[in-house]
C-alpha cells in the first residue's frame, strides 16, 4: 500500500493537466483530415501513439513496445516551451535543434519529479535507439495523410511543397527506421494518386 506520503498532490496532479491543456495549444502548421482546422500537439502525440501502437508489433516485433508509446508520447513535449516548427521553413529548421535543447532543460527543471518524461523526450529527439528512430519515421507519415484527405492541393500550392521536395524529407528522414523504410515508396505512391503537388510551371502559366 501507499504511504500518503508518497503521494504527489492534487496541485501537482493539477499542474500536470495544465501541461496537458497548454501542449493541446500548440498548434500544428497540419490539418486534422478533413475537420477544416489546424492539428494541435495532444491530437497528434495521441494518434502517434495509436498508430505505433498498431504497427510495432507487425513490422517491428523485437522492439520495446513500452519505450514506444513512450516516446511517442513524449516526442513533442519539447513544443510547450519552443513550438512547433514546419518541416519546410528552413530558417526555422535552422535553430530548432537549439531551441528545443533549451526547452527540454526548462522542462527539467520544472518536472523534476517526473524525469521519465523529459528522459523520453530527450531519447527521441537524440534518436538514441532503435525505439526513437522508429517513432521519429513513422511521425513522418501521419502528416501527409492528414494532408492529403484534408486540404490537399490548397496546402501544397500554399506553401509551394513540390513532389519532388515531399518525397525527398520522406526518404531521408524515413531512413532513420529500417522497419518503417518500406512505407516510403508506399506513402510516395499513394501520394500521387492523384497528385496534388504544386507545380511551379503550372502556377507560371496561370499568371
Amino acid at each position: 500500500m501507499t504511504k500518503q506520503g508518497n503521494l504527489p498532490s492534487m496541485d501537482r496532479l493539477m499542474e500536470l493537466q495544465q501541461l496537458i491543456a497548454d501542449f493541446a495549444d500548440i498548434k500544428r502548421m497540419v490539418p486534422i483530415m478533413d475537420k477544416q482546422r489546424s492539428e494541435n500537439d495532444v491530437e497528434h502525440s495521441y494518434g502517434l501513439a495509436l498508430t505505433c501502437w498498431f504497427l510495432a508489433p507487425k513490422i517491428a516485433p523485437t522492439l520495446a513496445l513500452t519505450k514506444i508509446l513512450k516516446y511517442a508520447l513524449a516526442h513533442d513535449i519539447v513544443e510547450i516551451h519552443s513550438g512547433d516548427v514546419f518541416a519546410f521553413d528552413k530558417k526555422k529548421v535552422h535553430t530548432k535543434d537549439a531551441q528545443e535543447d533549451r526547452a527540454l532543460n526548462k522542462l527539467g527543471r520544472e518536472w523534476a519529479d517526473f524525469p521519465e518524461l523529459v528522459d523520453a523526450a530527450r531519447t527521441y529527439k537524440n534518436k538514441s535507439d532503435a525505439e526513437a528512430r522508429f517513432v521519429y519515421a513513422v511521425d513522418k507519415i501521419l502528416p501527409a495523410i492528414m494532408t492529403k484527405i484534408g486540404v490537399d492541393e490548397k496546402f501544397w500550392t500554399k506553401h509551394k511543397i513540390t513532389r519532388e521536395m515531399h518525397e525527398t524529407e520522406k526518404r531521408t528522414k524515413m531512413s532513420h527506421s529500417p522497419e518503417v523504410l518500406p512505407y516510403v515508396d508506399l506513402i510516395n505512391e499513394w501520394m500521387l494518386n492523384p497528385d496534388r503537388f504544386y507545380k511551379p510551371s503550372r502556377a507560371g502559366q496561370q499568371m
